[in-house]
């Protein structure tokens, strides 16, 4: 049982900065799966509107259960005053103590499923666990994104309604900002000085991937958007490296270096 979810994933990825602390978190609900999770939230939204889902890995638990938390005490007292409250509508509402791990999802008080994930129906066959849970993406430097895994329910979607966003969590409700709202297989991340890159997968060729790669300043406007290049790597101020992709024509993925003027060309891509 933990935190429950809220409407929009936005709002809560911007909630507070990433941090590493104790908490007692005031639990209304627990199941094993993300499916589970998601509609016991649903369920309880009207008995207890402003709680996140969370998961006991970021307690640091080594066995992971998801649950709503109804709320997220800063102290044992704080908890203790707050439990009659929430057992007034959820009888076996408890307190469970947690040591928050640094730039996790919990730690960025962002929801580990999405309230859509309630939806995916279950027909749905090629969706695994992981593709229901959101992850928090470290910085290289500091501070983390977050990848947001959510249904959309769209007729004879190939890919069954899986998307994932990718947010730059602000430290106030209305601070949060999505950098990509469909970015399939996001990963690669990296920044410098406020700039952020990473590559989301967006073509097949043959049997490979082709990825593009985005750039984003350090208030979340779009730098550049590289077709076929992965694996960004920041090179100066006004630019970065990435390999770009081709594939032969029998079926081999090719990889060489392309450099990316940030500067010269916003929302575009350059090469020498």
């Amino acid at each position: 049982m933990i935190f429950a979810v809220a409407a929009t994933a936005l709002w809560l990825a911007a909630a507070a900065p990433p941090r590493s602390d104790q908490v007692w978190l005031i639990v209304a609900a627990s199941e094993p799966t993300a499916t589970a999770i998601a509609q016991r939230a649903r369920a309880l939204a009207s008995t207890v509107p402003r709680a996140l889902i969370v998961q006991t890995r970021d307690c640091g638990d080594k066995k992971n259960v998801f649950a709503v938390a109804a709320k997220i005490a800063d102290s044992a007292d704080d908890a203790k005053a707050a439990l009659p409250a929430v057992r007034n509508t959820v009888k076996d509402a408890f307190v469970k103590k947690c040591t928050v791990v640094a730039n996790s999802l919990l730690s960025l008080r962002y929801p580990a499923v999405d309230a859509s994930i309630a939806d995916v129906p279950d027909s749905a066959v090629n969706w695994d666990e992981d593709d229901r849970v959101s992850t928090a993406a470290p910085l290289p430097h500091d501070g983390a994104l977050v990848v947001a895994r959510y249904f959309v329910n769209q007729p004879d979607d190939p890919l069954e309604g899986r998307r994932e966003r990718v947010v730059r969590p602000g430290a106030g409700p209305t601070d949060g900002k999505t950098l990509s709202d469909d970015c399939p297989s996001a990963g690669a991340f990296t920044e410098q000085q406020g700039r952020i890159a990473f590559e989301c997968a967006r073509e097949q060729a043959a049997d490979q991937l082709l990825h593009s790669v985005v750039v984003f300043d350090a208030s979340g406007a779009k730098l550049a958007d590289v077709s076929h290049c992965r694996k960004p790597r920041f090179t100066g101020a006004d630019a970065l490296t990435c390999s770009e992709e081709s594939v032969d024509a029998s079926g081999k993925l090719k990889l060489r270096a392309k450099r990316v003027s940030l500067a010269a060309a916003p929302n575009k891509s350059s090469a020498p």
